[in-house]
């Protein structure tokens, strides 16, 4: 069973070879490719790093590193779009929408980061938009909120750690019908798919696992939802742990191959792990 069948990916998809060529050409010119800064992640892994009007789903079991590649990639926008669109002297310049469903944001985290790269972990603050989601209408409404709001012209990242999270909590809420749960998931869904396109964001969003019990799969772990997730998401990073190593694989690519490469968790960071 190839990748596309254990993830249930509709075929359809696929993209003739002319078009993946433009696409990759093209890709070459555009401004404010965001870095992980891991060599073998941002040159082997995603074409130089996190591309505008893309959306990422980074999912695994818990601790594999989902919500430190979050924390990382907050430092690493301010980072990259502090130089490049002349923001550096200005303040309270929001680059980075977050929206923690988890309840797990730790700014010490961030200033643990920010400090490692000799960065003002205070402007790095200032340059994250935090907000609190309680529930999976409350993050329809903010995102219907951010859609709404001209400051977002100055936004070039958005992250949801994590998107599914009451998603299965109210599968299970005899209370909520499932017709209404799979409603508001995928209003949830499009209006980040038009948010994407509409403002060229980078979006980057977790997903929580079940597992995978097809025997001998490369996937051990599904994203909960995938039936929904796959028609929406143009690149997947899978988290795994083996034999206390952390992985981080492509899968899902319209435009880029399958590949995996190896990665450690540090206080500075999410760093290569050289051999």
């Amino acid at each position: 069973m190839d990748l596309t069948e254990t993830l249930n990916i509709n075929k359809d998809r696929v993209i003739p070879s002319e078009f993946i060529l433009n696409e990759i050409q093209n890709s070459k010119n555009l401004q404010y490719i965001l870095p992980l800064g891991l060599k073998t992640f941002d040159k082997s892994i995603l074409n130089r790093g996190f591309h505008p009007n893309k959306k990422y789903l980074i999912f695994g079991v818990n601790k594999s590193g989902k919500t430190q590649f979050c924390y990382q990639i907050c430092v690493q926008a301010f980072k990259l779009f502090s130089k490049e669109l002349g923001y550096s002297k200005k303040e309270n310049i929001k680059f980075t929408y977050y929206l923690d469903t988890e309840n797990t944001f730790r700014p010490e985290r961030i200033k643990q980061i920010a400090i490692a790269m000799n960065l003002d972990y205070f402007k790095i603050f200032k340059s994250v938009d935090v907000a609190k989601i309680m529930s999976n209408y409350a993050l329809l409404l903010k995102l219907k909120e951010i859609e709404e709001q001209e400051q977002l012209q100055n936004v070039r990242v958005l992250i949801i750690d994590s998107i599914n999270k009451y998603y299965r909590s109210e599968q299970g809420n005899k209370e909520i019908s499932y017709y209404n749960t799979r409603k508001t998931f995928l209003k949830i869904l499009k209006i980040i798919d038009d948010l994407t396109e509409k403002f060229n964001l980078i979006t980057i969003i977790t997903a929580q696992v079940a597992p995978n019990f097809i025997d001998d799969a490369i996937i051990r772990d599904m994203p909960v939802g995938n039936q929904y997730l796959n028609h929406f998401f143009s690149e997947y990073l899978y988290l795994s742990l083996k034999a206390d190593k952390n992985y981080i694989h492509l899968l899902n690519s319209q435009l880029l191959p399958e590949n995996k490469v190896s990665f450690k968790i540090t206080t500075n960071g999410i760093e290569d792990l050289k051999i």
